[in-house]
C-alpha cells in the first residue's frame, strides 16, 4: 500500500472560516499565544507569547478558541472531503488525515495528476495543507508534519524518513531527552541499536513505535467510517448578519458532501440548511436539485440563489447541512455521434428556476385526459412527442371560436369530416361535430358545428 498524509498545521485557526488576511491567533489556558496564523506571524506576533504583548504588536487580533471537540469534527468534515480522492482513510488527530492511493493512481492518470487535484481542492476549501506521500502510514504522517515531500522515488524516501530527527518522530519530551542523553539524534541512530538494549531502556511501547515507522507490514490505521446519513454542523468564527456571508462556511460543507456522495456513489435531489441565529431560533432554507447532483460547485450555485431571496431573520451563529433525499448515482452513456441537450442540462435549469423563483413558481408539464381542442392542442403544442397523423389539427387555434353566417359557409368546400367531439362534462360540456374546410381564396380552416346546426370557425391552418 502507498499512503499520503494531508497535514493541516492551521487547521485548529483556519476552522473558524475567517478570511487570511486577518491576524488570527489561538488562546491557551493561561492566555499566552498556541497558534498564530502566517498573518500574525509577519506582524511579530509568535507562539508562548503573552496577549498583552500580541495585541500590542496587533491591535486588530483576532482571538479565537477552539475545543477538542470542535477541531475533532472539523477533522471528520475534511475526511468526508477526502472521500472524493480515496476509499481508504484514516484519521490523525488532531491534524492530519492519511489516505490510501495506491488503488487510486490508475484512476486519476498517476500521482501528479491526483496531487493536483487535491491542491485545487485545498485552495477553494480554504485549507492550508502540507502533502507527504509515503511507503508507511506513520512515515508519511511524519515526513508531512515537517516538510512537503511528493517524490515518487521510494529510495529517496527512506533516506528522508532515516534522516528524520528524533524530536521529529513525536514522541514523549522524557523519550526524546533520553535518547538525545545517549547520543542518539537521528531515526537512522535509533535502528542501529539492538532492538534487546532499545526494550530494556525504553519498554516495549518503543519498539511498537518504531516498527510502525519503518515496516510496511505493520497492520493500517483504523479506517474512518461515514455515518449512514450525512449531517454535518458548522460554528461560524463570528456573527454572521447577511445570507452571501453564510457562503464560506457552506462550501465546506458542501465539500465534505460532495466527497461523502462520491464515496458512496450517490447523489442527492434535497437539501436541508438549517441557520442557527443568536436568539436561539432555527431559521430552515430547503434547496432542490430536480435530477439529483453530488457536485459541490452545483449546489453552491443553487444555495447562492436561494440565499438571494431569503431575508435572514437575525445574524447567525451556526450551520448544518443536511442531505434529505439521497439515491444511487447511476451513470448513463451519452451518444457519441448526436450529442443532443443532455436532461442533466434540463435539470440544472429547472433547479436554478426553482432556487431563484421557488419551487411553487416553476410547474412540470402535465397531461389531462381531455378532449375539447381547447386543452388538447395546448398539450400538443407543449409536448416534444409529435401527433398522431390522423389529428389533423391547425396550428393557429382561435382563442374564442368565430361565428360563420351560412352564407359564407355554403361558399366552403368540406375537405374531410365530421370529427364529433364530446367532452367536459365536469366544468363546461361541448358537443361539436368539426370539419377541414377550402375557402374560395385558398386558406384552410377548422370549423365545427354545434348541435343547435350553428357553424365556427375554430382555426386556421398553415
Amino acid at each position: 500500500m502507498r499512503w499520503l498524509c494531508l497535514y493541516f498545521p492551521y487547521l485548529a485557526l483556519e476552522l473558524h472560516g475567517l478570511p487570511p488576511e486577518i491576524p488570527q491567533v489561538l488562546l491557551d489556558k493561561r492566555q499566552r499565544i498556541r497558534a498564530v496564523n502566517t498573518r500574525a506571524e509577519a506582524q511579530g506576533i509568535k507562539e508562548g507569547q503573552a496577549l498583552a504583548t500580541a495585541l500590542a504588536l496587533s491591535p486588530d487580533l483576532a482571538l479565537l478558541e477552539t475545543s477538542d471537540k470542535r477541531a475533532r469534527t472539523s477533522l471528520e468534515q475534511l475526511a468526508l472531503w477526502a472521500g472524493a480522492f480515496s476509499a481508504r482513510i484514516s484519521l490523525c488527530p488532531p491534524q492530519a488525515l492519511l489516505l490510501e492511493i495506491a488503488s487510486m493512481l490508475h484512476y486519476f492518470g498517476g500521482l501528479d495528476a491526483l496531487t493536483g487535484h487535491l491542491l485545487r481542492a485545498l485552495e477553494h476549501s480554504g485549507y492550508s495543507a502540507r502533502l507527504a506521500i509515503g511507503e508507511t502510514p506513520r512515515g508519511a504522517q511524519l515526513i508531512a508534519a515537517v516538510e512537503e515531500y511528493l517524490d515518487a522515488d521510494t529510495t529517496i524516501w527512506w533516506q528522508r524518513l532515516h534522516a528524520l530527527r528524533v524530536d521529529q518522530l513525536q514522541l514523549s519530551p522524557a523519550q526524546v531527552e533520553q535518547l538525545q542523553g545517549i547520543g542518539m539524534r537521528t531515526l537512522d541512530d535509533l535502528r542501529k541499536l539492538p532492538r534487546s538494549e532499545l526494550a530494556q531502556r525504553f519498554g516495549q511501547a518503543m519498539l511498537r513505535d518504531l516498527d510502525a515507522i519503518v515496516d510496511p507490514a505493520m497492520p493500517p490505521p483504523e479506517a474512518f467510517i461515514p455515518p449512514e446519513q450525512f449531517a454535518q454542523r458548522c460554528e461560524l468564527g463570528v456573527e454572521v448578519g447577511h445570507s452571501q456571508g453564510v457562503l464560506f462556511p457552506l462550501r465546506r460543507l458542501l465539500a465534505a458532501l460532495e466527497g461523502y456522495l462520491v464515496q458512496r456513489q450517490q447523489k442527492v435531489s434535497q437539501l436541508c440548511l438549517q441557520l442557527k441565529l443568536r436568539d436561539g431560533s432555527i431559521q430552515v432554507l430547503r434547496v432542490g436539485h430536480a435530477g439529483g447532483s453530488a457536485s459541490a460547485s452545483r449546489w453552491l450555485d443553487l444555495c447562492r440563489l436561494r440565499l438571494e431571496r431569503e431575508q435572514l431573520r437575525g445574524p447567525v451563529l451556526a450551520l448544518q447541512l443536511s442531505a434529505e433525499e439521497s439515491e444511487l448515482d447511476e451513470k448513463s452513456n451519452g451518444n457519441l455521434f448526436a450529442p443532443g441537450r443532455s436532461q442533466s442540462s434540463v435539470d440544472e435549469l429547472i433547479s436554478r428556476l426553482c432556487s431563484r423563483l421557488g419551487a411553487d413558481a416553476v410547474r412540470p408539464l402535465q397531461y389531462h385526459a381531455d378532449h375539447r381542442p381547447e386543452s388538447v392542442l395546448n398539450s400538443l403544442l407543449c409536448s416534444r412527442e409529435p401527433p398522431p397523423v390522423a389529428m389533423k389539427r391547425p396550428g393557429w387555434l382561435l382563442h374564442r371560436p368565430q361565428y360563420l353566417p351560412a352564407v359564407q359557409r355554403r361558399r366552403l368546400e368540406l375537405l374531410s369530416g365530421p370529427e364529433r367531439i364530446s367532452s367536459g362534462w365536469w366544468d363546461q360540456a361541448v358537443v361539436r361535430d368539426y370539419f377541414v374546410a377550402r375557402w374560395p381564396d385558398g386558406r384552410c380552416g377548422w370549423l365545427y358545428r354545434d348541435p343547435d346546426g350553428r357553424w365556427f370557425i375554430h382555426g386556421w391552418f398553415g
